[in-house]
């Protein structure tokens, strides 16, 4: 049977979270929670419990995850889930499409997921999001360049040098990854 072409479905970025740590093997909500905690929270998300517990809900009744009862002899049952093909191929859409990285945080969590990609297209995506954060740089100089007196617009000043700050590591961090997937490709 041939696989049928998906369109990008406007799921939360949770459910992509989810759907990607679900793609590490089975797990039940609590695994979910720990598998987060040990890897994505230091870096974008820190789920609480009950999201993942209706994030799991909203994907089961979409068809993207599976759940089945585990019974346990000295604790309450348990429920594991498991990626669909529908949940995979969804993600897959997601994560391949350049126009829903359109955060860095949403970055993020591509490149964590990025050994689910075709390299090309991650360092693609990465690209983009270098150009986004280079202009968005150029207007926080020109910025600076026109407001040199820093006495007099101190607080926004200092909120400014966070912003240069922050798009400069943007773009190190961008030249990094994009410098170390094309030597996985040689």
């Amino acid at each position: 049977m041939p696989r049928q072409e998906l369109k990008t479905v406007a799921l939360p970025l949770t459910s992509y979270a989810v759907l990607g740590l679900l793609t590490q093997g089975e797990a039940s909500g609590y695994d979910l929670i720990k598998r987060a905690q040990q890897c994505i929270a230091y870096f974008f998300w820190s789920p609480s419990r009950s999201q993942i517990y209706a994030e799991l809900g909203r994907l089961e009744v979409g068809g993207y995850v599976t759940e089945r009862a585990v019974e346990q002899e000295r604790r309450p049952d348990k429920r594991i889930y498991a990626i669909t093909p529908t949940g995979e191929q969804v993600l897959q859409v997601w994560l391949i499409d350049p126009q829903t990285a359109t955060s860095h945080t949403i970055l993020l969590l591509k490149v964590f997921l990025g050994n689910l990609i075709p390299p090309e297209l991650l360092i693609a995506q990465i690209r983009w999001a270098r150009d986004q954060a280079q202009a968005t740089l150029a207007e926080f100089q020109q910025l600076e360049a026109e407001h040199p007196s820093k006495t007099d617009d101190f607080f926004p000043y200092l909120t400014l040098l966070s912003g240069l700050a922050h798009t400069g590591a943007t773009i190190q961090w961008a030249d990094q990854v994009i410098a170390q997937l094309e030597q996985t490709q040689e």
